[in-house]
């Protein structure tokens, strides 16, 4: 016969069984997991935080060589910008840029087979330097980021 305590015990058993059965998921997400989404994840994560100490060195050490952003806009490339413009903007995080906020949000990672990528949501502050003033800047948005599989694992080549 089964007491109280035995039908406890067994609820709990049950219970830690049905849970290892169920999906698993990228770290912070509802993206069902995948050791290379996982990978693409803290990647961005990585970001995230060298964009927060403005460490240009760090940033640099995820970009591509292949590097390219169109601005946002397909029919003006005036906003175009290669690696080699990439490293300008870089260049002046330290200097223009006086402290970051910036929380992620990953809403999807979709894998190409040597190309992915990881659509997010962001809220942002940045406090500039305009002149002889600094002043904060706020901005909320969704962004992709586009990874290529390099020899030497992701590499993103936009989004930046």
């Amino acid at each position: 016969m089964l007491t109280r305590r035995h039908g406890a015990a067994f609820a709990l058993v049950l219970g830690l069984f049905s849970s290892g059965c169920g999906p698993r998921y990228v770290k912070g997400t509802e993206i069902e997991y995948t050791s290379q989404r996982q990978q693409l994840a803290d990647l961005v994560e990585r970001y995230r935080v060298a964009l927060v100490q403005r460490d240009a060195d760090a940033l640099r050490a995820m970009v591509s060589r292949g590097y390219f952003e169109n601005g946002s806009t397909t029919s003006d490339p005036s906003d175009d910008y290669n690696y080699d413009g990439l490293m300008k903007v870089l260049d002046d995080l330290k200097s223009e840029v006086k402290a970051v906020r910036y929380d992620i949000q990953i809403k999807d990672i979709a894998i190409y087979d040597e190309a992915a990528t990881v659509d997010y949501e962001y809220e942002s502050q940045y406090l500039i330097a305009v002149g002889d003033q600094d002043r904060w800047s706020n901005k909320s948005d969704k962004n992709r980021l586009t990874f290529r599989k390099e020899k030497d694992g992701w590499r993103i080549v936009s989004g930046m």
